[in-house]
């Protein structure tokens, strides 16, 4: 889509006139927007009785109409919305400045704010690339995003999910155009997803116990600091990126819990999790509690320090070093020991709400997703169900 308007096409007119005969009209004409071209506009007199009322009334209505028309006035911009003419680029600018401001005071997530810098950038390009840069938002409609999610999609061959991670970025976006007043509504409310529905039952990949033990036999010879963080991800069901905000003084190996801070927890609430005896113990031996409690539990090295690691780094180790030197297919992945922790929990104890309270999932739906296949069984008090039909 190449658009040739500007703003001086739309503010383009010819002067009303009058026009007599059979019917009466007053005529003029003005740029339209969505056939590109000047088009006339007509006013019908007839329904005014007498000739001269006719021309008085056809003379004010002139004038005012010219009046307006000078100054810039289209009808067809004044039946939609005269702020959707502004240029998408720079609205689009203003967007993500907000978002900058948003998390320079703390409102915003480092990780939030750099997934919004990539679909920015993303779509920046996208706009460059299409020779897009004098859209105006009026165009920015359920077709073109479409249109655009076609092209992240298969055009950059994308997964579903990564492009339904972008589709959440526009309609955040198109939520910002209607509160401003760009456009009456979002465009993007009606595009469906192309991932799974949350509440789909996932597929889980568990690490066997044979591969649980060599894990921590190699780590505890190579690495006893990573083995921490193994072994929270396992017992605590503390994901990679909160693990990296523990600081010493949120460990209290006393009353055997972590504390992690709604600051940096993905639903944004305080929580305590259980540490339990075997965890708690190797921590201790590790002399953990002995550094500064202002200091990450996991810093270089995942050492503890005055700078907390990227959870990145913890998948790279795990790929680099434990993948290769135990030869583990692609599918275990470091995240997979929260898998396999909620797993092997709810196997042993036989109870989900445990692993709910660990896992601090909102909703048992959530940890029932968790529940091996082997363990789903009749509900008894159905199965014997006496009545009959």
């Amino acid at each position: 889509m190449h658009l040739s308007e500007n703003l001086e096409e739309i503010k383009s007119y010819r002067p009303a006139r009058l026009a007599t005969g059979k019917e009466w009209f007053v005529e003029y004409y003005v740029y339209n927007i969505e056939f590109k071209k000047m088009v006339r506009k007509k006013i019908m007199l007839n329904y005014i009785d007498k000739i001269s009322d006719r021309r008085a009334f056809a003379g004010r209505l002139m004038r005012k109409l010219n009046a307006e028309l000078e100054k810039g006035w289209n009808p067809y911009v004044a039946e939609e919305n005269s702020r959707s003419y502004a240029l998408l680029p720079k609205v689009l600018d203003d967007f993500i400045n907000l978002q900058r401001k948003k998390h320079k005071e703390g409102d915003i997530r480092e990780a939030t704010i750099h997934s919004y810098e990539s679909y920015y950038n993303k779509f920046s390009e996208y706009l460059v690339a299409e020779k897009l840069m004098d859209m105006y938002v009026y165009y920015f409609n359920k077709e073109f995003i479409i249109k655009y999610l076609d092209y992240v999609y298969n055009g950059r061959n994308l997964s579903s999910r990564t492009r339904d991670n972008y589709l959440k970025f526009i309609r955040l976006f198109c939520n910002y155009l209607v509160e401003r007043s760009f456009l009456k509504v979002s465009p993007a409310e009606t595009i469906s997803v192309l991932g799974k529905s949350k509440r789909a039952v996932k597929n889980r990949t568990v690490l066997p116990v044979d591969i649980m033990t060599k894990v921590s036999e190699y780590l505890n010879t190579n690495n006893r600091h990573f083995l921490i963080a193994a072994q929270i991800l396992y017992f605590c069901m503390i994901r990679p990126k909160e693990m990296t905000f523990i600081k010493i003084k949120h460990i209290d190996l006393e009353r055997s819990v972590i504390f992690v801070d709604g600051e940096t927890a993905k639903n944004y609430e305080d929580g305590l999790v259980t540490i339990p005896e075997s965890l708690n113990s190797l921590i201790s031996e590790m002399g953990i509690m002995d550094y500064p409690g202002e200091y990450y539990l996991f810093s270089h090295g995942f050492k503890p320090g005055t700078t907390h690691c990227q959870p990145t780094l913890m998948s790279k180790y795990w790929d680099r070093y434990v993948r290769k030197a135990l030869k583990l297919p692609m599918n275990l992945k470091f995240y997979s020991l929260k898998d396999t922790g909620i797993t092997d929990m709810i196997r042993t104890h036989n109870n989900p709400l445990l692993a709910r309270d660990q896992a601090r999932h909102h909703d048992l739906s959530i940890t029932n997703m968790y529940l091996p296949s082997d363990m789903k069984q009749a509900n008894e008090t159905i199965k014997n169900d006496s009545r009959k039909f």
